[in-house]
C-alpha cells in the first residue's frame, strides 16, 4: 500500500537534530547545567520533571544537542525569572539579581573549557 497515490506524500521533512560542535562545552549546554545546579541543586531527572520534559531530552541538550524553542519555553514557564534571551544568548539583563549572582558564582567555580576538553578528549 505504500506505493499507492494516496500515500505518496512528498512534503518536506525536518532534519534530525545533530550534536553541536563542542558537545557539553557548547554555551547553551553549559548554561542549562549551570541553571540546574546553581539555582536548584537538582539532578537531571528531577529538573526534567520540574520543567516537564523527558530526562533523555534534557540530557541530550546538556550534552550539546540544540536547545529547542519548545523546551526553552517550558523552562521559562517553570523556572521563575529565567528568560529565553539568557537561555539562548546569555543575556542577563532581565534576570533577577539573585539568580545572576548564583549563576555567576557557579560559573566561577567551573574549570576553564580547555581543561575540560583535555579531560574528555575533546
Amino acid at each position: 500500500m505504500t506505493d499507492s497515490e494516496q500515500n505518496n506524500f512528498k512534503g518536506p521533512s525536518r532534519e534530525m537534530a545533530t550534536r553541536e560542535t563542542g558537545g557539553k562545552l557548547t554555551p547553551t549546554a553549559v548554561r542549562l547545567r549551570l541553571l540546574r545546579n546553581a539555582v536548584f541543586s537538582e539532578n537531571t531527572t528531577v529538573f526534567a520533571v520540574r520543567i516537564g520534559v523527558s530526562t533523555q531530552r534534557l540530557n541530550n541538550m546538556e550534552n550539546g544537542y540544540p536547545l529547542s524553542l519548545d523546551v526553552a519555553k517550558k523552562i521559562r514557564a517553570n523556572v521563575p525569572g529565567v528568560t529565553t534571551d539568557w537561555l539562548f544568548f546569555a543575556d542577563e539583563r532581565a534576570l533577577p539579581v539573585e539568580m545572576v549572582t548564583k549563576l555567576r558564582a557557579a560559573a566561577a567555580l567551573l574549570p576553564p573549557p580547555d581543561q575540560i576538553a583535555a579531560k574528555t578528549g575533546g
